[in-house]
């Protein structure tokens, strides 16, 4: 019997679970809730996320991975223990093959992390193997990696902004930013505090962003429900987009001006490739309303947009989980 093989895109946002001659079989908010000194999941993805600033202090909601790596391994072993039941409805995955997308520009330790979620876990892996997310991503896009002379994707995800630079079959240079859609999150919850002593919680804040955040500025409103901080009571207040864009304008700045900077420093050959083909944008934040254009009116450069950005990474260690002859290529060597 053919052993199993999987391919993992572990998103500080979402996890996709990708199952070789199946495509994406699972998709699921990176939240755990847990109980007990054993941390014992009780639920997990959206179903824990709706836990989030509710639980009791008998559960322990977490949200184990920050800024590109694992802050809490053993959160994620048990969150991973929890989704493997839901992948086989069996108590344990047995011999089979994981490939597992990482950032590039980390450590070797923190890559490593990501393979203790799986061999710390109760799956019995035959094998794991890390790719770098770069190569997984220009995979996901359709490219021939191996033949490609110039490509630059720019991933901007909920935690981090990945740009990376890659060229026949390989990554030239690849940078990994702590900005992502989550600090816009951050930035409206603190704004309405200090402004109007208004507290809301962070999934409040993600409804606001996802409602009025534009690369663009934009007239919407939204009304949400929050706390009062003078009087402690509940008070429902509606928010602008015009007040909301100032808060984002400098990430979104710093992020184009990272990518200017890298194209600067690449080798002319290379960078006269992407002119040609563009610049790619993935990850779930590219798709807010404008942000290719406001891309390409900074960089100067032609920005290719996929209605699949969220799922690049993961279409594309899918594809290597079904050519291992390729995958072995990029492997990353797992630290003993």
């Amino acid at each position: 019997m053919a052993r199993k093989t999987y391919g993992i895109d572990f998103g500080t946002n979402a996890i996709k679970v990708y199952k070789k001659g199946e495509g994406i079989i699972l998709s699921e908010r990176t939240a755990v809730s847990t109980v007990g000194s054993k941390k014992r999941a009780i639920a997990i993805g959206e179903e824990s996320y709706g836990m989030f600033e509710k639980a009791p202090p008998s559960i322990h909601v977490s949200l184990p991975l920050s800024r590109g790596v694992v802050s809490q391994l053993d959160d994620m072993v048990s969150l991973w223990d929890f989704m493997g039941k839901k992948v086989t409805g069996k108590r344990t995955i047995g011999h089979c093959q994981f490939y597992i997308a990482v950032p590039a520009d980390i450590t070797e330790v923190e890559k490593h992390a990501y393979s203790k979620i799986i061999t710390q876990s109760e799956t019995k892996a035959k094998k794991v193997c890390l790719i770098d997310k770069p190569i997984a991503d220009a995979y996901g896009l359709g490219m021939d990696v191996e033949m490609v002379r110039g490509l630059m994707i720019v991933n901007i995800g909920a935690d981090t902004t990945e740009i990376s630079v890659l060229s026949l079959g390989g990554i030239v240079v690849s940078r990994l930013l702590p900005y992502g859609g989550n600090d816009f999150d951050k930035n409206i919850q603190t704004y309405l505090r200090k402004k109007y002593n208004f507290m809301i919680g962070l999934k409040t804040a993600e409804h606001i962003k996802k409602e009025l955040v534009s690369a663009d500025q934009i007239n919407d409103m939204t009304s949400v429900v929050g706390r009062d901080v003078i009087s402690g009571l509940p008070r429902e207040m509606s928010v602008s987009a015009e007040e909301i864009y100032p808060l984002t304008k400098d990430i979104f700045a710093y992020m184009t001006s990272e990518t200017r900077s890298m194209l600067e420093h690449t080798p002319p050959e290379i960078s006269s490739e992407i002119r040609e083909r563009g610049i790619f944008l993935t990850g779930g934040t590219s798709l807010i309303a404008g942000l290719d254009q406001y891309f390409a009116n900074r960089v100067n450069i032609r920005v290719n947009t996929t209605g699949h950005a969220e799922k690049t990474v993961a279409k594309g260690i899918g594809y290597l989980s079904e050519h291992p002859k390729a995958a072995e290529k990029y492997a990353v060597p797992l630290e003993v």
